[in-house]
């Protein structure tokens, strides 16, 4: 099949985030056109985000082939004459080694989603420091935040304690950072670990850590990369279950009104408590309870899938459109409207940039499964094909 050069250049363009609007139209009325148009375009997508975005393939981006992928797209985007050779995405497919699949989107034609205002999140947050002052994070201008002698760095998009030119503290201080619906935010501890902290999520933390432990309490969702201490273990609380680790990655989901709590590790090893349960995990591995039956199960993960949403990607793995929709709502500040109860256990799997707007995605995920989106506000109705 012949794909003209403007045709590839709008794909590129699109996964780049850089179309226009009306860029945008004239590639969803061309992948709308037939099926092979929608088979071209996402074998281009899964070489474009297996090879630039997903953290296990991180090296590629510094390969010969890659670059001269990169090259080939930013001579594209300057003189609008673009010739990117479908050997070369191929070539990059079969370098990652890697498959990724899409369910058959079978012969209906997938209706798009009405265009919306609604934005992806970003870096923002509020810290509650221990006087009850509440800082709102999240502006480009570095400054320092004083917290009775101590310096906490605040970025545009972290705050950081483990400076060492704070005065030492006496009785434990502690800080709580809240980051909203809609946002994301980065914190570095006292101590050096590193907390992702996702949407709708909650942590309270002591400014300097002090005792035998290094406890921290958490509501919501947030990958540690804990600095390692083998004589003060790192402890993460949340409603229902401790989990305890020396110094390794891990990302808990731990909301207060969803149906379960994960912890799913992916280097190193965590002892996850709760009551009279004791399980300890390897890489690779998740533990998964129910929030009311407090039943559990260890099994065995693709981790990228559960830690993927730090380093910018929202990887969905056969997951049920109501799982899905709660994800999408929490980032996008939106929520989903089932016009059937059958619908929400569709399945989808695929993988996006988290920057994306909503409608690209919703676009997306119509082509693939037997729903269609109608937006309204802040409101997305689901209904069925």
């Amino acid at each position: 099949m012949a794909i003209s050069d403007y045709i590839e250049d709008l794909i590129y363009r699109v996964l780049a985030g850089d179309a226009s609007e009306e860029e945008r139209q004239v590639f969803e009325e061309w992948v709308r056109e037939n099926e092979e148009h929608r088979l071209f375009f996402r074998e281009v997508e899964r070489a474009w985000y297996t090879g630039k975005y997903s953290v296990k393939w991180r090296n590629v981006e510094e390969s010969a082939a890659w670059q001269a992928v990169e090259h080939k797209r930013e001579s594209r985007r300057r003189k609008r004459i673009i010739r990117i050779g479908w050997s070369v995405a191929a070539a990059i497919v079969l370098l990652l080694g890697m498959t990724w699949v899409f369910f058959p989107s079978g012969k209906k034609t997938p209706v798009v989603a009405v265009q919306s205002v609604v934005k992806p999140g970003g870096a923002k947050a509020v810290l509650v420091l221990s006087t009850g002052v509440q800082v709102v994070l999240g502006s480009e201008r570095a400054d320092t935040i004083q917290e009775k002698g101590f310096s906490i760095l605040n970025v545009a998009d972290y705050i950081d304690y483990s400076r060492k030119d704070s005065v030492a503290l006496g009785r434990p201080v502690y800080n709580e950072l809240r980051v909203p619906t809609g946002g994301e935010f980065r914190l570095v501890l006292a101590d050096g670990t590193v907390v992702y902290m996702n949407s709708e999520s909650r942590l309270k933390y002591p400014v300097r850590f002090t005792g035998d432990k290094r406890l921290v309490e958490l509501e919501g969702e947030a990958y540690f990369d804990v600095s390692r201490d083998e004589v003060h273990p790192f402890v993460v609380r949340t409603e229902r279950l401790d989990v305890t680790v020396l110094g390794t990655g891990f990302n808990v989901m731990a909301y207060k009104k969803g149906a379960r709590t994960e912890v799913t590790l992916v280097s190193g090893s965590v002892d996850v408590t709760s009551g009279k349960i004791s399980e300890v995990l390897t890489p690779n591995h998740q533990f998964v309870m129910n929030n009311e039956s407090r039943e559990y199960e260890v099994k065995t993960v693709n981790v990228d899938t559960y830690v993927d949403w730090k380093n910018g990607i929202l990887n969905f793995d056969a997951m049920p459109l109501d799982e899905l929709a709660d994800k999408l709502g929490r980032w996008y500040e939106v929520s989903f409207f089932f016009s059937k109860e059958s619908l929400k256990q569709l399945k989808f799997t695929g993988a996006f940039r988290k920057y994306n707007d909503i409608d690209y995605i919703l676009f997306l995920i119509e082509s693939t499964t037997n729903v269609t989106f109608k937006v309204n506000g802040n409101v997305i109705t689901v209904n069925e094909k």
